[in-house]
This record gives structure tokens, C-alpha cells and sequence, in this order.
């Protein structure tokens, strides 16, 4: 009951704060066949529904009310107030404005869930998707990422955007070729030392022309039989969510 109480308000502080695509067919396929690069309200579309989410997660979710959707160009992009890149930023939180300062965003799409039950493993799920004009572009900006978070396992990043200080430490760091995940723990950002903290699952991925991300915040990553169960686990549900966005991405092209 206390870890709950933590949470609760620690999780409203914390919310306030591709890949290249393979063909199968002919070698030479006409023009009309080639892939194109999604943009525009397109791009708001690939995003997972309450349906989707809460099959994934087997607990019912609402759209946040103190976070609406968000779409539109750069300016959608979350104001970290950075004046600079901070290396594992973009690790511990998703879609941050200097994390892309140096990109060329066409356009950007953020929802932000709650859990709609009293008793559930997952307390929000935010999911977004930034366009770039090619592919060739968002493979660009991937692979910078990659060589970002191949620095950050085990690192503890201070979070911006809130009256309170937090941080994030980034453990179980995963890269393939074109998803990566690790687990975050987030907690207050005091000298002393206090276990509790907000177990979070992150996800980026890279399909076509866009940049995937998804960050799913857990109760408590030891809840048994729960999604949270152990880091693999928890990362999975992140990794799943991005991956289905991902196909949807691939269906639109």
C-alpha cells in the first residue's frame, strides 16, 4: 500500500514533465510500387487505438485527459527546455525537442493513456511517431540514436519539466537492427538512498520515413504474474506495442 501511495503522485509528476523496408516480389518493381513516405494527418493514424493497447496489455485503458493528443510539426515535440543534446535524454524519456533538434521533422504524433481500472499493472502508455522526409533520413537518425543508447546502459539521467527533481537510471539496454529497448527506473532525485521508484518500459523504432516511440510506465516491476514481471518481460510490452505501430506503418506506405 505505501509503494502505491509513492506512485500515484510520482507518476502525475512524471507525465507532466525501419528500417528499411524489405520488398518481396519482382526485382524490378514498377514506380508505382515504390514504397512512399507517409506525412500528414497519415501519420496520426498509425498510432494504436484503446482496443489495440489493451489487448497487448490485458487491462483497459482512456485516453489521459491532462495530456490530449498532440500533432503537428516540430513544435509537437516535447520542450525539454535543453539548449543542447543531453546524451541518454532520449533514452530516459520519449520524444524530447533537442533530443531531434539536429533532424528534419515533417511531422510529430503523441498519445498519452491511463490505466481505466483500479487495480492494474500498467498505470499509462504514451506512443508516438515522428516523420522524416525519407527513409533514408529516419535510418540516418536511428542509427545516431543507436550509437546514443550503446552509452547510456546503466547510466542515471536527471529528468527535466517538473518543480520536482527526478532522474531515470537505464538498465537491460537492448539494440537490434531496428528497435531499441531498455528498462527505466524512475525515482526522486535525492542523495539518499530510497528504493521506490516508477519501473518503465521504453521503445524506439525505425520503419520507412518514421521514428517510433513508446515508453510504458508499470505499479511494480515485481507484481507477480503481472506484464512487469521481470525486466525482459517489461521491455517486451514496449518493444510489442512499437512493433505493431510499426506494421501499421508498413500498411499505410
Amino acid at each position: 500500500m505505501r509503494r502505491r501511495l509513492f506512485v500515484a503522485p510520482l507518476t502525475v509528476v512524471m507525465l507532466a514533465t525501419g528500417c528499411a523496408t524489405t520488398l518481396i516480389g519482382s526485382a524490378k518493381p514498377a514506380p508505382s510500387l515504390t514504397p512512399r513516405s507517409l506525412g500528414g494527418q497519415t501519420i496520426d493514424r498509425v498510432l494504436l487505438g484503446d482496443a489495440a493497447l489493451s489487448r497487448i496489455l490485458k487491462q483497459p485503458l482512456n485516453i489521459d485527459p491532462r495530456f490530449p493528443p498532440r500533432f503537428g510539426g516540430p513544435e509537437a515535440l516535447q520542450d525539454d527546455g535543453s539548449t543542447s543534446p543531453v546524451d541518454c535524454l532520449g533514452v530516459a524519456t520519449m520524444l524530447q525537442h533537442s533530443v531531434y533538434r539536429s533532424a528534419k521533422i515533417n511531422n510529430v504524433a503523441l498519445k498519452t493513456w491511463r490505466h481505466a481500472a483500479r487495480s492494474a499493472d500498467v498505470t499509462s502508455v504514451k506512443e508516438g511517431v515522428v516523420s522524416l522526409p525519407t527513409a533514408d533520413d529516419a535510418n540516418a537518425l536511428f542509427e545516431n540514436f543507436s550509437q546514443q543508447w550503446q552509452k547510456c546502459d546503466g547510466a542515471t539521467q536527471p529528468l527535466p519539466g517538473s518543480v520536482i527533481r527526478l532522474k531515470a537510471t537505464i538498465t537491460n539496454l537492448r539494440i537490434t537492427a531496428s528497435v531499441l529497448a531498455a528498462t527505466i527506473s524512475m525515482g526522486w532525485a535525492s542523495p539518499r538512498s530510497d528504493p521506490a521508484s516508477i519501473p518503465a518500459a521504453r521503445a524506439l523504432g525505425v520503419r520507412g520515413n518514421c521514428l517510433v516511440e513508446v515508453e510504458v510506465d508499470f505499479f511494480d516491476a515485481t507484481h507477480p504474474g503481472g506484464p512487469g514481471g521481470a525486466d525482459a518481460d517489461v521491455d517486451a510490452t514496449a518493444v510489442d506495442i512499437a512493433q505493431r505501430i510499426m506494421d501499421k506503418v508498413s500498411a499505410l506506405r
